[in-house]
């Protein structure tokens, strides 16, 4: 990731500040919050160069205008400053946020950052920062001392390598201790039942109940009593006052033991325990050696540590953290809004409200009428559709008669052959065959009368006047129909009726006489009134839930109502609490699972 640093100024007297130790909290910060795509610095003060030291990662020159005055806005506020904007390149949205910055005697200014994130993460992204900011101060304790801070932040940036906490611990430690020249480096925190030790530089596994690991933890809970760093044997401490210090080196065949507790900034306060086989006759540097280390890696250790906690301990300690904070002084304004809002809610929940049973429901005619093929044959004409308008008796389709034609002629000549015959036998006085000849031409008469009476049917007309809301063979003109297929439906316009689907789980709220209301998805800002007539005593077999068909009467009409619109209607069962009305169908469900898991 590219910076820029530009420093307004080129006398270097007293800088402690560089743009080294600036990339290196970057890089943290890149780390911990995801999503962070910019940070702006501006730092005035003895600890960099008199004009000042402006650092931009990454490099935008074109935005530092708008940067510098979110950074000047905060620091004339004393107090963070947010704003929210839109990516020109993607459209995801920018969480910018500018906070004062104060680095002891060192430096103070204002630190701009813009974060991917939405409006939501600006509390954890404050406190990421502020860590940020703990973390610089921590870094610039020993800047007058030593200040060379490139090994350290190899350290740092190698530790923000690793992925698992354990292994960032592992690997800060065993650098510690090469950084600082010391056999050991030993770590630990402190927990309900005391300090609790748990990682040491040359040890992959801990045996906690060895003598070893409760010798170092005792020496860390004495550490922490004293509440500074306690290096022994030391000139100005007495033999007796430290003696589990005096027990440690004692058991390990030490030289010296330098114990450091960091307790100012950390939510779990934290103790680094440096051992030396040899070599710690050099007491004051040893010691400030092992604080240096210590007070540079230990923000870093805490952050992750807090990173890869277990979500329910995280959310946890967030709500004992706002416990807290509406307990304190300065909560009473948000103490009495948050107990006028439990007390509304509780009263509103106990109130009674109409509850209604939801269904989707289809819109119908109350008459319909089918069109069906009276027998076998092909579409010669369609003159009607689905959406057409007809009167009754308007000519919807016409049936192919050529086949009917032909055999109608069949049959007559057959009759006229009859005739003939009959009348022969009658003049011979032949009655055997007048008799059998007078039956078949009767049978002839009965063919011909329903071949002629199927060539009244072909032409297909409207049973009443209405709208045709199914059928349309204009497109299908010589396709094959069979006898009893359904042509068209038609149904009488401004006559219809409510059909719903309710679900098994309601259906025993509902009644033959309820009301209620439906909104239709062509006529979403209109609402009739219906009321319930029929309840089928069978769920539909057709559905994949149970559901069953409820059949409901309108009060009123709205122009443009067709048969076959679909909507949502509302059934008003009656009134019950509104705590019943939002938690049943959970209550139901889990009582339904309970029951499964009954032996």
């Amino acid at each position: 990731m590219a910076c820029t640093c530009r420093l307004v100024t080129t006398d270097n007297t007293g800088m402690v500040i560089s743009e080294s130790l600036i990339r290196s909290w970057f890089a943290l910060q890149q780390q911990l919050i995801s999503g962070l795509r910019l940070a702006y610095v501006d730092l005035h003060g003895p600890g960099v160069l008199p004009g000042g030291l402006i650092v931009t990662c990454p490099a935008q020159p074109d935005s530092t205008v708008e940067l510098s005055l979110a950074a000047q806005l905060a620091q004339r506020s004393g107090a963070p400053v947010t704003g929210t904007s839109k990516s020109t390149e993607d459209g995801a949205d920018i969480l910018r946020i500018a906070q004062p910055v104060q680095l002891g005697r060192h430096a103070s200014g204002a630190m701009v950052v813009e974060i991917e994130a939405p409006v939501d993460r600006q509390a954890a992204v404050l406190q990421l920062l502020k860590w940020g900011e703990s973390w610089l101060n921590l870094a610039l304790v020993q800047c007058n001392e030593n200040p060379d801070l490139e090994g350290y932040k190899r350290l740092i940036q190698t530790g923000l390598a690793q992925t698992d906490y354990r292994d960032t611990v592992t690997v800060v430690l065993a650098l510690l201790r090469i950084r600082t020249g010391c056999t050991r480096v030993a770590l630990g925190h402190l927990t309900d039942k005391g300090v609790k030790l748990e990682a040491v530089s040359d040890q992959h596994q801990l045996d906690t109940h060895s003598a070893r690991v409760r010798s170092i933890e005792s020496a860390m809970a004495e550490a922490l009593h004293v509440g500074k760093t306690v290096c022994w044997p030391g000139a100005s401490v007495d033999v007796d006052e430290l003696p589990q210090h005096r027990q440690l080196i004692e058991a390990g065949e030490l030289s010296g033991v330098c114990s450091v507790p960091l307790m100012q900034g950390m939510r779990n306060p934290l103790v680094v325990c440096f051992e030396y086989a040899q070599g710690f006759s050099e007491q004051t540097s040893r010691q400030a050696a092992c604080e240096e280390g210590a007070t540079i890696v230990a923000p870093l250790l805490e952050l992750y540590r807090e990173l890869n906690r277990p979500w329910l301990h995280r959310f946890t300690i967030l709500c004992r953290d706002g416990i807290q904070h509406l307990v304190a002084g300065n909560g009473r304004r948000v103490r009495v809004g948050l107990l006028a809002s439990a007390l509304f809610l509780v009263a509103f929940s106990l109130s009674t409200g109409d509850y209604r049973v939801p269904a989707s429901a289809t819109l119908e005619g109350v008459i319909q009428r089918a069109v069906i093929a009276p027998f076998d044959s092909y579409i010669l004409e369609a003159d009607a559709r689905a959406g057409h308008e007809v009167a009754e008796g308007d000519l919807l389709a016409r049936l192919d008669d050529r086949e009917l034609v032909g055999e109608r002629r069949k049959l007559r000549a057959e009759q006229g052959e009859l005739d003939d015959e009959h009348r022969q036998a009658v003049a011979t006085l032949d009655h055997g065959r007048a008799k059998i000849l007078a039956a078949q031409l009767e049978q002839a008469r009965a063919r011909l009368s329903l071949v002629q009476d199927q060539l009244s049917r072909t032409e297909l007309r409207a049973p009443l006047g209405g709208l045709v809301i199914s059928g349309d063979w204009s497109r299908s003109l010589g396709a094959p129909v069979q006898r009893g297929d359904l042509l068209y439906q038609v149904a009488r316009l401004n006559e219809y009726r409510i059909v719903m689907q309710v679900g098994d789980r309601d259906i025993a709220e509902v009644e033959v006489g309820q009301r209620g209301t439906m909104t239709l998805s062509a006529l979403p800002r209109e609402t009739v009134r219906f009321t319930v007539n029929g309840i089928s005593k069978m769920a539909a077999q057709e559905s994949v839930e149970p559901s069953f068909r409820v059949e409901a009467s309108l009060e009123d009409t709205l122009p443009g109502m067709r048969p076959g619109m679909e909507g949502v209607a509302k059934i008003e069962v009656g009134e019950r609490r509104r705590w019943w009305i939002w938690t049943h169908e959970l209550t139901d469900w889990m009582r339904l699972q309970l029951w499964q898991l009954w032996p």
